[in-house]
């Protein structure tokens, strides 16, 4: 359905400018490449990263810790899905550095800076989040 409206918003887009066009179907197939691409990143940020992920609380902690579990559980909801492994990686399951970039497929210089750019992203939006439902 998704690959159909693609086609449909490219043609449309075609029949626009179709007089402004020298090559039809260069064109068209750069267009669908193009708009395939945008529809795959906006995609990537909007998913999450799995529903277990908010459901089951750790049972090894005490009840001290829930209010700390469910500031992250929001914070996390806040960042794009790849925040969320980079974030989950480091703090939760304790990876270091190294072992992210290797996961990522990256250098670890470049894995240290999205794990510091996902922080300032979930503390930066968690505030925002806050401050837009009344919160201190």
């Amino acid at each position: 359905m998704d690959a159909q409206g693609l086609a449909h918003e490219v043609f449309l887009a075609y029949f626009l400018k179709a007089d402004e066009i020298l090559n039809s179907r260069a064109w068209l197939m750069a267009a669908i490449c193009n708009a395939s691409k945008h529809y795959l990143r906006s995609r990537a940020r909007l998913v999450s990263y799995g529903e277990e992920f908010g459901k089951a609380l750790d049972p090894k902690t005490d009840g001290d810790t829930l209010p700390d579990q469910l500031v992250v559980r929001e914070a996390f909801s806040c960042v794009t899905a790849k925040c969320q492994i980079a974030l989950r990686l480091r703090f939760i399951e304790g990876y270091s550095v190294p072992e992210i970039a290797a996961e990522f497929n990256v250098s670890k210089k470049y894995a240290a800076k999205i794990v510091r750019r996902c922080l300032k992203m979930a503390k930066r939006r968690y505030m925002k989040k806050g401050a837009a439902d009344g919160r201190p």
